[in-house]
């Protein structure tokens, strides 16, 4: 009985196991198939190099080189304990560090490759290859990496890159992206970072069912991406940086005609070299959590400031186009003026006297552009300021830049819930209250004067590949040609005649035009702005300085601009 009953047990699981390699060989086959071929073949990536940017002349701005890498195969190590004490000794790193990595690596695939140390110093590199016999399993790969040639000089341009993050990755893994890639974080990396990106290619293995590498299937190359060729000239690009480092501020030079920028600093400035490395992790934290100088912020795009006087230009604009105020109409300055209950002061205390309109703007009188202003109104200010480029992007090819502000009456009344003062009509006037303009807005704003009434709109790069953007969008903005040349007279008057505020802006040879702004700041000492053209005659570059806290516009700021006029000149883009 009992043998009858073993052997119905024996002929059950008999059975049992029959169906289930029928099933599994047989039915199942097609998956089983399917599975077995993808755990028999592995691809390593490798990684499509950045496409590269150039100037306009074609300098080497940024490019890419080599990285070492330390990486270790964990079944081939054959003194664990030897090993780390080796690698940490070279490396100059904690061993408890190295152990918790080789203990990671050893927890995924022990026959894969696993790194442990990423973009080490080339002598480091030299020096493991030397004994690499005393170390089985470590290995020393290299990759294509990130070089920024003219570092804080021009690194709110390009941008940097960083690891992608778990958003982006979410966002971007249908295009190949992989928790390891590095993307463009900021500055044209990131506004062209699918064009410069490139394709990775790999190397396509078979391994064993222990994961062991048998043998070499196929290599597809990987494609790097597309160079950028920008309008940047990198000589001029350095004088300014150099010009400006120890200021707080931005400053950029246009090419009048295209809208080209040909330089654009904001200071102070950072490496993006720091960003591609993990030994610089400290640095990078130190540079982020910055809350005084603040520099990763772009000044030229990304913070809005008082305007000062240099918004006088949309006024004068404004009276002369609209015909408030005429060609030969003046206005006394006595040093005081009441607007309302209230005694609005100008600058200079004993006043400027009977002016014009080129006077009021050669001597940046307050007083004059308060009764302009008032004569005006503050609903025709803010449309004139809207048409000429303020309260909106320029719509640079760069992140991150933002509108400005221009209040209007009716904004105060919906947001604030207050009536509109004939006294902020006087701050307005002068650029003060409510009113946030960029410095790119104001390079914009005095290229319509160096185009005589036309806005164009500024960009950075001319070239992707071999193919020519049509960036260059320029628009005639139908001003009153003799309202134009009124106060493109008065800008030369400031740079050129005598007492002009911008005296400081004047260099040789070459005839400037342009307009100073001191802006009050009421966290401390005022904002300091200059912006011009040159030549007065055929204007081929417009130029912005502002100096965070710089005090008058027409010492500093102006003088600044001057030595880039200069500069320009000897680089022949005048």
């Amino acid at each position: 009985m009992r043998e009858r009953v073993f052997t119905g047990i024996i002929l059950v699981l008999f059975i049992a196991i029959t169906g289930g390699l029928f099933y599994t060989q047989i039915a199942r086959y097609g998956l089983y198939s399917k599975l077995s071929e993808k755990n028999r073949i592995r691809v390593i990536p490798l990684e499509a190099p950045r496409g590269k940017m150039y100037d306009r002349n074609g300098r080497l701005l940024v490019s890419n080189r080599i990285a070492f890498d330390v990486a270790v195969v964990p079944n081939e190590i054959s003194n664990k304990t030897k090993l780390i004490d080796g690698l940490s000794d070279i490396l100059g790193t904690e061993k408890e560090d190295m152990a918790r990595k080789i203990s990671a690596a050893r927890a995924g695939n022990p026959f894969l490759p696993a790194t442990v140390a990423e973009d080490i110093e080339k002598d480091k590199a030299i020096k493991i290859e030397e004994v690499r016999m005393e170390f089985p399993g470590v290995i020393v790969t290299t990759r294509p990496i990130r070089n920024y040639i003219y570092k804080e000089a021009i690194s709110h341009v390009t941008g940097y890159l960083g690891k992608i993050s778990e958003a982006e990755l979410a966002r971007y893994k249908t295009y190949g992206y992989r928790m390891v890639d590095f993307v463009g974080k900021d500055g044209l990396e990131r506004a062209y970072n699918d064009y410069l990106r490139g394709v990775d290619g790999g190397i396509q293995t078979e391994v064993d069912s222990r994961g062991r590498q048998l043998r070499f299937l196929a290599v597809k190359e990987p494609e790097r991406g597309k160079d950028l060729h920008l309008t940047l000239d990198a000589e001029l690009q350095k004088f300014c940086s150099e010009l400006f480092k120890e200021e707080t501020g931005a400053l950029a030079v246009m090419d009048s005609e295209t809208g080209g920028i040909l330089a654009l600093v904001s200071s102070p400035g950072f490496d993006p070299n720091i960003f591609i490395s993990p030994r610089n992790s400290r640095q990078v934290r130190k540079l982020l959590s910055d809350k005084k100088y603040f520099p990763m912020i772009d000044r030229a795009i990304a913070s809005a400031y008082p305007a000062g006087s240099v918004f006088k230009i949309v006024v004068a604009l404004g009276g002369l186009d609209s015909g408030v105020f005429g060609k030969d109409d003046t206005f006394n300055c006595s040093g005081s003026h009441w607007v309302g209950n209230r005694v609005f002061h100008c600058w200079k205390d004993e006043g400027h006297g009977t002016l014009n309109m080129r006077g009021g703007l050669k001597n940046s009188c307050n007083i004059f552009f308060y009764q302009l202003g008032i004569s005006v109104g503050p609903d025709a200010i803010s449309k004139y300021a809207f048409k000429l480029g303020l309260g909106r992007p320029t719509g640079i090819d760069l992140p991150g830049e933002v509108s400005g502000f221009v209040p209007t009456p009716a904004w105060k009344k919906k947001s604030l819930r207050q009536a509109w003062f004939i006294g902020e009509t006087a701050n307005l006037s002068i650029g003060q209250g409510y009113l946030l303009v960029t410095p790119l807005q104001i390079l914009q704003l005095v290229n319509i004067m160096a185009t005589e009434g036309k806005i164009t709109q500024p960009f950075l790069v001319d070239k992707i590949g071999e193919v020519r953007l049509h960036h260059t969008k320029i628009q005639d903005l139908r001003l009153n040609p003799e309202a134009v040349e009124i106060v493109r007279e008065g800008m030369r008057d400031v740079v050129n005649a005598p007492h002009g505020t911008g005296f400081y802006a004047r260099p040789k040879e070459v005839i400037v035009a342009g307009k100073t702004g001191t802006a009050q700041n009421p966290n401390g000492i005022s904002h300091a702005w200059f912006t011009g053209f040159a030549p007065f005659d055929h204007p081929k570059i417009s130029v912005v300085v502002f100096v965070e806290h710089g005090g008058k516009g027409g010492l500093k700021p102006a003088r600044f601009a001057k030595k880039i006029v200069e500069e320009a000149k000897r680089l022949e883009l005048l």
